[in-house]
C-alpha cells in the first residue's frame, strides 16, 4: 500500500490568520511590558561610587593578604620544626641501627611523624606563598583602582522609561544614562 503524500498550500487566508496571531503576541507582550515597566522605571537607582567599591575590593584583598602571609610564616616555621625533629629522630634511630638493635615500632613512629609534619609544612609554605603573591597583586591592582577613582568623580545615573506612540504604532523604551 503506498502513502500519498499531503501538500500544504499556503492560501491568503491561512497567512492573514497566521499574521494575526502574531500580531496579537505582540500585542500581548506589549502589555505585559507596559504593566511591569512603571514597576521598573519607579525603583529608585543608586549613584555608581567606584570608589567606595574599590576601597572596598582594597580592604577585602588586604585582609585577606595579611591572612595568607601569617599562614605562611606558620607553615614555613614548621616545616623547619618538622626538619630540625627529623634530624635529631634519624640520628637517633642511626645510632641504634650501628648498635645492631632493631627499630621499635614507636621509633619509627617518631621517625615518620616528623617528617610528614615537615612534608606537610613545606607543601602548605609553598601553597601560601602563591596564594600570597597572587592577593598581593590583587589588591595592589585595586589600590591603583581606587586612587584613580578618588582622583576622578565617576558617578552614574541610569533610568528607564517606557515609549509608547499609539499613533505611529511604535513602543519601546528609553534608556538615559546620566554622567
Amino acid at each position: 500500500m503506498r502513502m500519498r503524500k499531503k501538500w500544504i498550500i499556503l492560501t491568503p487566508q491561512y497567512c492573514l490568520r497566521s499574521f494575526f496571531i502574531f500580531i496579537r503576541m505582540k500585542i500581548i507582550l506589549l502589555c505585559i511590558a507596559l504593566i511591569i515597566a512603571p514597576c521598573l522605571a519607579q525603583e529608585p537607582v543608586a549613584p555608581v561610587d567606584s570608589a567606595a567599591y574599590y576601597q572596598k575590593l582594597y580592604e577585602y584583598n588586604l585582609e585577606k593578604y595579611r591572612t595568607d602571609d601569617f599562614v605562611k610564616d606558620v607553615m614555613f616555621w614548621t616545616f623547619i620544626g618538622g626538619s630540625v625533629a627529623s634530624m635529631f629522630f634519624l640520628g637517633y634511630a642511626m645510632g641504634n641501627g650501628v648498635s645492631g638493635s632493631k627499630m621499635t615500632t614507636l621509633e619509627t613512629i617518631g621517625l615518620i611523624t616528623p617528617l610528614t609534619i615537615m612534608t606537610v609544612g613545606g607543601l602548605g609554605y609553598i601553597t601560601f606563598e602563591i596564594a600570597t603573591l597572587v592577593r598581593r597583586s590583587k589588591y595592589e591592582k585595586y589600590y591603583q583602582k581606587w586612587e584613580n577613582s578618588k582622583n576622578s568623580s565617576n558617578s552614574m545615573q541610569v533610568g528607564i522609561a517606557p515609549l509608547l506612540n499609539p499613533l505611529d504604532g511604535r513602543y519601546g523604551a528609553v534608556l538615559a544614562f546620566s554622567f
